[in-house]
């Protein structure tokens, strides 16, 4: 029995072993995904008129992967909220938009907060272009209103 005992424990720690050799494995191409690079911008504008309240970028690493990114300044109160929109155009997944709330986003920018980024896509068909895009929100007692909205030009 205590024969059985080692061996077991033995097999338990190869199998965490090589649990932690495949997460290292997985984890290794994101770490290797550097030079994000902001491929186009665009002011964030109440009314469409200065001055600026932050900007939204679209952004693009070096394994093709693509996200949007806000930016406010200054930091929001509590009234306010604002949000980034990742929109693909062309591809299967035409039409598909991803927010800062998304799955693998990092949640709307909140009160005393600045920035938020959407969900990476990974695209190389050269047919599919992004835009970002920023909305921004004011509680005005009744729920958020949309005060401002700004996109950036498409590209890949």
């Amino acid at each position: 029995m205590k024969t059985l005992g080692i061996l077991l424990s033995t097999a338990g720690l190869a199998g965490v072993g090589v649990f932690a050799l495949a997460t290292s494995a997985q984890a290794a191409p994101a770490a290797s995904c550097r030079g994000a690079t902001s491929i186009k911008s665009a002011p964030i504008l109440r009314d469409g008129r200065p001055p600026t309240w932050g900007s939204v970028r679209l952004v693009r690493d070096n394994c093709s992967q693509y996200w949007a990114e806000i930016t406010m300044n200054p930091r929001l109160t509590s009234n306010q909220k604002a949000n980034a929109y990742l929109v693909q155009y062309g591809g299967s997944n035409a039409g598909r938009t991803l927010s800062c709330d998304s799955s693998g986003g990092n949640g709307a920018v909140t009160a005393g907060q600045r920035t938020c980024r959407t969900p990476k896509v990974k695209s190389t068909d050269g047919s599919v272009t992004f835009a970002a895009v920023a909305r921004e929100f004011h509680n005005y007692g009744s729920g958020y209103t949309e005060i401002s909205e700004n996109a950036t030009a498409r590209d890949r």
